[in-house]
């Protein structure tokens, strides 16, 4: 029963977050805020999360951080815009979590790393400029 409620909570927190980002990236929309993103250095980043997120998949708690580290500072060193800053916070809060978490919490924060790894993909398909070197 409480892992249940744990799940339900965290896709309570996950409806709220996905306002946030929707919001956020029609914010950068209208101020014309959009980064934009070179192709190879995005594919990797991507690429970088997806092995993640395959790694929360099979519960490898420690394989996920360290592919999501790598990320994160992939990120720091390709991008500079309010929306990729804003999911790097989220994805480092995600990372301290994942490191602190007791083992029995893990399928709760297995959904927390599956929704950023989904707003990264957003966010690499609305950015992402074709054919750039």
């Amino acid at each position: 029963m409480t892992e249940r409620r744990t799940l339900l909570g965290m896709a309570m927190f996950l409806i709220a977050e996905a306002v946030f980002f929707f919001l956020l990236i029609l914010a950068c929309k209208y101020f014309a805020a959009i980064p934009y993103l070179n192709s190879r250095n995005g594919w990797i980043l991507t690429i970088l999360l997806l092995a993640s997120t395959a790694s929360m998949w099979r519960g490898w708690r420690w394989g996920t951080i360290a592919l999501g580290v790598i990320f994160l500072v992939g990120l720091w060193g390709t991008l500079s815009s309010v929306l990729t800053a804003v999911l790097g916070l989220f994805l480092f809060a995600g990372l301290i979590a994942l490191a602190i978490v007791p083992v029995s919490a893990l399928r709760t924060m297995a959904l927390y790393w599956y929704f950023l790894t989904a707003v990264w993909l957003a966010i690499f398909l609305y950015v992402y400029r074709g054919g750039a070197a």
